[in-house]
């Protein structure tokens, strides 16, 4: 893919090569081709877009080590995908980030964007169950709501907690045993409020700045769950710092930015390359750059990794008739827990080539029959066809 994007860019390139603005923002979207993936984390003042990029990018996972956090890109900015914070998920505000392009391949390829409902601790007015409610909402908000179609996904993230999770100190969980440590009913009404927590007559010998901190760092929330999470078992940093990010949130928005964008970095850089000659085209419109322009239409019909994404995302929001097994497996072949063979086919790397073939091939069969078959609605056997070219794909890599 890369390769047929590059040499049409390369060739605009040369067909605008006596316009300096176009050779700038072709030459950009050229030299881009070869850089890490963009992932922007955009949303509206107070989302905690800063901390929420701290958070996933000093995560020291293979998975998102070569991707680029921008938090609150500019406009001009080449960016790949995106991490959308909200903190409602309202209609108006649902609806205001539908695509908008004008471009049609655009619009077709809208796939580059994961909703997180952002400081997901306050739902519920912070109670200790304010993250598993936030959860639900969300996960009811991709199902059930059609503004939320074509997301690769709505989740709720306690950005706050999640860095001060990530960067926890062993200082830091000895403070917070300690609290544990005292009796619940004398503990209890100074974890009403930050001005109580920060209460000169809080019960120990932990001064006012230093139980000040611990609220800038984990918020007010997160120092209630990590009393709670000590008392219930989680006896040392290393647990509760697992434990805490997990009820965050980050671990699943990590995976999703893994499976979505970053083993999609090659299709979604080369997608941005073509949004940006659309863009040129649609600028400066010359005698015979329909030619371009249909070249770009010829790439939109074979890029079959944005068809895998936008059913994907489908099937996980419950907007197919698939569930159980057969949804778990079609996932699994358009990639979602990894993009090589193995991967998608459920076996363990370095699999005898011999077993991988015949697995994929059996898997075209049964695929096969789906997508054929005359009970089925127009929409399943639609799907079902966009699975069996993701499992013919496979056999296609043995030559």
């Amino acid at each position: 893919m890369t390769e047929d994007v590059r040499a049409l860019l390369a060739d605009a390139c040369a067909y605008y090569r006596d316009s300096p603005r176009a050779s700038a923002l072709l030459g950009e979207a050229l030299d881009h081709l070869d850089e890490p993936l963009r992932v922007g984390i955009t949303g509206a003042a107070g989302t905690g877009k800063s901390t929420l990029a701290a958070a996933l990018g000093d995560w020291p996972t293979r998975a998102l080590r070569d991707l680029d956090f921008f938090d609150a890109p500019a406009p001009s900015t080449l960016t790949d995908a995106s991490v959308r914070l909200l903190r409602h998920l309202e209609p108006d505000e649902l609806a205001a980030l539908r695509p908008t392009a004008a471009s049609a391949f655009a619009r077709q390829t809208a796939v580059d964007t994961v909703l997180v409902l952002a400081r997901a601790d306050e739902t519920g007015a912070g109670r200790i169950d304010a993250l598993l409610t936030a959860k639900q909402l969300a996960r009811r908000a991709w199902r059930e709501d059609p503004l939320c179609s074509g997301f690769q996904g709505v989740i709720a993230v306690a950005a706050q907690l999640a860095y001060g999770a990530r960067a926890f100190t062993d200082d830091e969980f000895e403070l917070l045993a300690a609290f544990a440590a005292v009796p619940r009913e004398e503990l209890e009404r100074y974890l009403l409020s930050v001005d109580a927590f920060t209460d000169p007559a809080f019960p120990g010998p932990v001064s006012v700045e230093t139980r000040r901190s611990l609220v800038v760092r984990f918020g007010l929330f997160g120092v209630k769950l990590a009393l709670t999470l000590i008392r219930t078992g989680c006896d040392n940093r290393m647990k509760l710092s697992t434990e805490l990010v997990r009820r965050s949130g980050l671990s699943e928005l990590r995976d999703t930015v893994a499976g979505c964008f970053a083993a999609r970095a090659e299709a979604l850089r080369a997608r941005t390359a073509i949004i940006r000659l659309e863009t040129v085209l649609a600028a400066e419109p010359r005698p015979h750059s329909d030619r371009l322009a249909a070249r770009v239409e010829r790439f939109s019909a074979t890029a079959h990794d944005f068809r895998e994404l936008r059913l994907i995302a489908d099937i996980r929001g419950g907007r197919t008739a698939l569930s159980g097994d057969p949804a778990e497996e079609a996932v699994r072949l358009l990639g979602a827990e990894g993009t090589e063979p193995e991967s998608r086919l459920g076996l363990e790397v370095g699999t005898d080539p011999r077993e991988v073939y015949d697995a994929g091939l059996d898997a075209v069969l049964r695929w096969r029959h789906e997508a054929e078959r005359p009970d089925r609605p127009a929409a399943d056997r639609a799907a079902a066809h966009v699975v069996v070219r993701s499992a013919e794909g496979l056999l296609a890599q043995f030559g």
